[in-house]
């Protein structure tokens, strides 16, 4: 018996883990190995990645994001601080090593059954039972989707693939233009020593691969490495953050801002409450019942800003490149940093296509 059962080694099972300090935890992985399978850039604040412990992971660090548009117009976006990318098997394993936690590697899970007295994470090792669950899985939401058919739904996907490639860049880059990604856009992320993460998502179906590999060429890339990886963003909103019982955290609860498609930053920031909140439980200070009430309501707290983002999204992935240039191209620097300071504080709502309008209009 568990004080919590978490499904999922990734960015927000590991982070929960870390801040259930005062919780007897089990963390059930699939993959046999911690941070065997990348799915993302892997980019988050630098101040993040050290508070976990896992500094030693950073490749990279920005604090600058540069916006092109389809002829080539650029716009430099300020961050408020340091990102950075980061070697996602280094940070997977650092984490895990300052956890009082224990793992089970290579277990599939494959449901959940909660009830009054409990709880138990079914995987195809056995079950285990503890006083709360924790559904990280991921945009699939294993454990949610076994207990609430539907929970996870089709729409606002962003399907991705990325690669590593010789490019020496500084900054982040991101493409828009439908001639390099029809509904989506191409990003460039330095990992350092002249190479670079390069890749591309839309929310259309597409040839991937083949779009990929003309970004290289578009880049002028000479060589890049043959293997990619990649997979789905869920953009389509926040999610339920319970659901019958279970802490659903990260990519699981839609946990990803749409337009930026940024999850990590946000990820641990629920991952912080709902660990904090689990530790309440298990030192007899809360129930399970005021945690979770408590936890959903944080979260509840930014669903007026993920709404409002999901609305940039809608306009934005559909702009023609023609609009896209003149928005771009006037962009300047008291404008970028206003769009960067009213998304970090979690404001950026209708003002935002005010601000682009704006600039579409030259005023």
């Amino acid at each position: 018996m568990y004080d919590a059962v978490i499904a999922g080694a990734g960015f927000a099972g590991l982070a929960t883990a870390y801040f259930a300090r005062e919780c007897r935890v089990l963390v059930v992985e699939r993959e046999a190995e911690l941070g065997a399978r990348q799915r993302s850039t892997c980019a988050a604040p630098v101040s993040w990645i050290r508070r976990l412990g896992a500094g030693s992971s950073v490749l990279w660090e920005f604090d600058r994001v540069v916006i092109h548009s389809p002829s080539g117009h650029e716009a430099r976006i300020p961050l408020p601080e340091r990102y950075c990318t980061i070697d996602y098997a280094e940070f997977c394993r650092r984490v895990a090593e300052s956890l009082d936690a224990e793992l089970a590697l290579g277990t599939r899970v494959t449901g959940a059954t909660v009830d009054g007295e409990g709880a138990v994470m079914h995987t195809d090792s056995g079950s285990f039972s503890g006083e709360m669950l924790v559904d990280a899985t991921g945009w699939r939401a294993v454990v949610a989707s076994s207990l609430r058919r539907g929970y996870a739904p089709a729409r606002g996907r962003i399907t991705a693939l990325e690669t590593v490639g010789e490019y020496d860049a500084r900054d982040v880059h991101i493409y828009y233009g439908s001639r390099l990604v029809p509904g989506g856009y191409a990003w460039v992320f330095p990992v350092g020593n002249g190479r670079a993460r390069i890749g591309l998502g839309s929310m259309r179906t597409l040839k991937l691969p083949k779009l990929n590999r003309r970004f290289l060429e578009f880049l002028g890339v000479e060589r890049a490495e043959g293997t990619h990886h990649g997979g789905v963003i869920p953009c389509e909103g926040l999610r339920e953050p319970v659901v019958s019982q279970v802490f659903v955290v990260g990519d699981a609860a839609g946990q990803v801002l749409p337009s930026t498609a940024e999850g990590i930053r946000k990820c641990f920031e629920f991952a912080e409450v709902c660990g904090r909140l689990m530790s309440r439980v298990a030192a007899g200070e809360l129930s399970r019942e005021e945690a979770l009430r408590r936890y959903a309501a944080r979260v509840e707290e930014e669903r007026g800003f993920y709404r409002s983002m999901l609305r940039v999204q809608e306009v934005v992935y559909r702009l023609p490149d023609r609009a896209m240039d003149v928005i771009i191209g006037r962009i300047n620097d008291p404008t970028a940093k206003r769009l960067s300071d009213m998304y970090f504080r979690g404001e950026i709502g209708m003002s935002v296509l005010g601000v682009l309008r704006s600039a579409l209009l030259g005023r």
